[in-house]
């Protein structure tokens, strides 16, 4: 099993959390993982994308390029790269709420949630990040709720306690939510 991922938005929507948790996650269940970021220069609104690959057996080379079999795309001033860069075969999130138009491209499954909308009836905008990783584990299997909730814990846990819980929250939410393929 190896998994290319990508997870793609605007600095400060939390793709580098979800990269963050994913290696967590995959470290808990005795996976080999490799985390890798790039950014724009500005400090809050660029594009942001932490870049994981994670596998049961060692990982001879672990650059996502063009290649993510997983990919998230939280923002629209990301999305046109994150679908370029997702493999045939592979499967891109769109945050519907804010991607306005989803563009097909052939061999590329795409799953729309309108996560961002989901957050703010949650009660943050800030916790869209997590609905969407919830989403990912529900079609992926590439990793269970408990490895990512752990994660979490470790992440928020000592921290900041009433986050943690917003978030197991928005975790869960995701993970149950009617996903819309498109």
């Amino acid at each position: 099993m190896k998994h290319k991922c990508a997870f793609s938005g605007s600095g400060g929507q939390g793709s580098a959390l979800m990269a963050k948790l994913t290696c967590l996650g995959a470290i808990k269940r005795d996976f080999k993982v490799v985390m890798t970021q790039t950014y724009g220069i500005e400090q809050r609104g660029g594009d942001s994308t932490g870049y994981v690959v994670l596998s049961d057996a060692p990982i001879g080379n672990p650059i996502v390029e063009a290649d993510a079999d997983i990919a998230v795309a939280l923002s629209q001033n990301i999305y046109p790269a994150t679908l370029e860069g997702t493999a045939s075969g592979g499967t891109l999130f769109v945050n519907s709420s804010l991607v306005e138009k989803i563009t097909p491209k052939e061999g590329v499954r795409q799953v729309a949630l309108p996560a961002s909308d989901m957050a703010v009836a949650l009660g943050s905008v800030r916790c869209a990040n997590i609905i969407m990783m919830g989403a990912v584990l529900k079609v992926t299997k590439m990793l269970g709720y408990d490895d990512i909730a752990h994660a979490l814990a470790q992440t928020l846990g000592k921290k900041k306690p009433a986050l943690l819980e917003m978030n197991l929250k928005a975790l869960k939410q995701g993970m149950n939510a009617p996903l819309e393929e498109v």
